[in-house]
């Protein structure tokens, strides 16, 4: 018969520690902000929230119209949307944000 073994392994404990950092600093963050702006501070994270999802939505669409390898930059190239002025913007701040990095 096989014993069993009691206790929590060293990955159990890393990532019960990493958790704990995260959720700690997420809730003080949170408390900080709270106790400067009020209570409207949470308006202001939902509409973070559906921003950012709106804008993976857009991202995941325009993967499946143009599968192509690269980044916003790639999808939004005029090469790729030429009729899309507003694309065509986003690519080029987007191309100077990260001009520093290539």
């Amino acid at each position: 018969m096989k014993k069993e073994r009691r206790g929590l392994s060293a990955w159990q404990l890393t990532m019960m520690a990493l958790g704990s950092v995260i959720g700690g600093s997420f809730f003080l963050g949170s408390s900080v902000a709270i106790n400067a702006a009020g209570p409207a501070i949470l308006i202001s994270f939902i509409l973070g929230g559906a921003l950012v999802y709106f804008i993976l939505y857009a991202l995941s669409e325009m993967t499946v119209g143009s599968p192509t390898i690269g980044s916003f930059s790639t999808f939004c190239s005029p090469r790729t949307w030429s009729g899309d002025r507003l694309c065509r913007w986003l690519a080029i701040l987007d191309g100077y944000d990260t001009l520093d990095v290539q």
